[in-house]
């Protein structure tokens, strides 16, 4: 993924400012913020916020607002030693409150859920590290140390004014910063990256109500934009610079730490596992989401195409290596939610035509024209100069049956609170259903979704042995049952 971050500088009804260079621009706005010295000085930050996070990709229908998650917490962030902890109490929209403590120090790190701990995965530890590194704070002072990597950018208007920007660029650190111009403040941050859903990801970020905090500056409102939509609205209810932080609050302890993965920016490589529920029936297994494979002799039809690209592509080399010759002939998209769609793209730039509820229609068909000029793929050179039409992408309103005979299988509508138009596939020779979020098997079986499914079961007449999760594990029918009764 490749990132450019933005910051915005402006002075409306004002003279012009005189020439200055990239540098030029960088030390105004360090000594608007207190001063080099202070800022150099500063060796650690401890913030108190609460946030609002809006789910973006988990709306009740592609259309819908998304719901928002609370969070109140404290991050505590010791640049001299590169360590970061912090401490939180979230509420999601179901109501069910969550105590978190993170700690980041020394290249790995822990996650502790309502009192248990457990290591951080190392994707998390190098996006934390990574905005460290990129902190407003930091990032200026970058500047100043490399002026070569700095140049000018275009003037652009943000919310009815004029700001200037400057590039710094190093490597996955490069940046577009920008600063008002009366005040010399960051005031917006910028980024494109590469997104499974969105094609192009721009995202911007808006730094607000500057006050004082010891000898520095600091912003007390964070927002940050998603493609035009609201994603996260956080306020620092309290700053508090060079407090001296006790070494024992980043402690790991050994138990965790050795078991913990080192931070790594070069992602791991995705490993997809077939596993055979049955005769010609396997669950494509790896990490947290699951796809069903169906072999209907002349094609393998594909159930589900979550998280990402390269989870999508691993798939299909999977069942390339395993069936040579026979093609992937459909995929069905469960609904949209996007860590169930992420890999839909991949698959219809490999020429696998799409099957999806006729509300999320759109929406997949957006995912095809996404603009992808971050990180081409094949889709994106098909699309261009040739014009070259994606594979169908065809809609299911009620009910649809796919191929015939023992490996049919039957997709139907699932009415469920989780989301609007849900999907699940059944194949009646083996009695199997698979299902995607509302109901994943575990130690417990959830009531409402259970509920959910049975009704399903039987409005269709549906003879049900087992219930196959998109996670989790396979549930015997009659477990489900018990859990749907009051």
């Amino acid at each position: 993924m490749r990132a450019v971050l933005c910051m915005a500088v402006a002075l409306v009804g004002a003279a012009p400012l005189p020439a200055q260079t990239p540098r030029d621009v960088v030390a105004r706005a360090v000594a608007a913020m207190g001063g080099e010295p202070a800022l150099r000085g500063l060796t650690s930050v401890s913030v108190d916020f609460y946030t609002a996070t809006f789910g973006l990709g988990q709306e009740e229908t592609p259309q819908s607002q998304a719901r928002a998650n609370f969070a109140v917490g404290q991050t505590l962030t010791d640049y001299a030693g590169g360590r970061q902890t912090g401490t939180v109490e979230l509420r999601n929209p179901g109501g069910v409150v969550n105590r978190l403590r993170r700690v980041v120090a020394g290249g790995i790190g822990m996650l502790e859920t309502n009192g248990r701990p457990a290591p951080e995965s190392p994707g998390t530890v190098t996006t934390i590290e990574g905005a460290m590194r990129r902190a407003l704070e930091r990032l200026l002072l970058a500047a100043l140390d490399a002026p070569t990597a700095l140049r000018a950018l275009p003037a652009r208007t943000w919310r009815g004014e004029l700001h200037d920007g400057v590039r710094y660029a190093n490597g996955p650190d490069t940046v577009d910063l920008y600063f008002d111009r009366r005040t010399a403040l960051p005031v917006v941050t910028e980024t494109l990256s590469d997104d499974p859903i969105l094609g192009d990801r721009h995202t911007v970020s808006w730094f607000t109500r500057w006050q004082a905090s010891g000898a520095l500056l600091y912003p007390r409102q964070y927002d940050v934009e998603v493609n035009g939509r609201l994603q996260t609205h956080s306020v620092f209810t309290a700053v508090t610079i060079n407090s001296g932080l006790a070494d024992s609050l980043f402690a790991i302890p050994d138990s965790i730490a050795a078991r913990a993965q080192r931070s790594n920016p070069t992602p791991t490589p995705v490993v997809v596992t077939l596993v055979e529920l049955s005769p010609g029936i396997w669950r494509a297994e790896g990490g947290s989401h699951h796809s069903l494979v169906v072999d209907q002799g002349t094609r393998l039809v594909v159930v589900e195409g979550p998280q990402s690209s390269a989870r999508m592509q691993a798939v299909l080399d999977t069942l390339r290596g395993r069936f040579p010759g026979k093609p992937v002939g459909l995929l069905i998209n469960s609904h949209h939610h996007w860590d169930h769609s992420g890999g839909l793209r991949a698959a219809l730039a490999a020429g696998v035509p799409v099957v999806t509820h006729a509300r999320n229609l759109a929406f997949v068909r957006g995912i095809a024209a996404a603009r992808k000029t971050v990180k081409p793929d094949e889709l994106a050179r098909r699309l261009g100069p040739a014009r070259v039409r994606p594979p169908a992408i065809t809609a299911v309103e009620d009910s649809m049956v796919l191929g015939t005979g023992d490996q049919r299988v039957v997709i139907y509508r699932l009415p469920t609170s989780h989301v609007q138009g849900m999907l699940v596939a059944y194949v009646p020779a083996t009695r199997l259903l698979f299902v995607v979020d509302v109901l994943s098997p575990g130690p417990t079986l959830p009531p409402v979704g259970s509920a959910e499914v049975v009704a399903l079961a039987r409005a269709r007449g549906l003879a049900v042995e087992r219930v196959a999760g998109g996670h989790g594990g396979v549930a015997n029918w009659a477990d489900v049952e018990r859990a749907a009764t009051p």
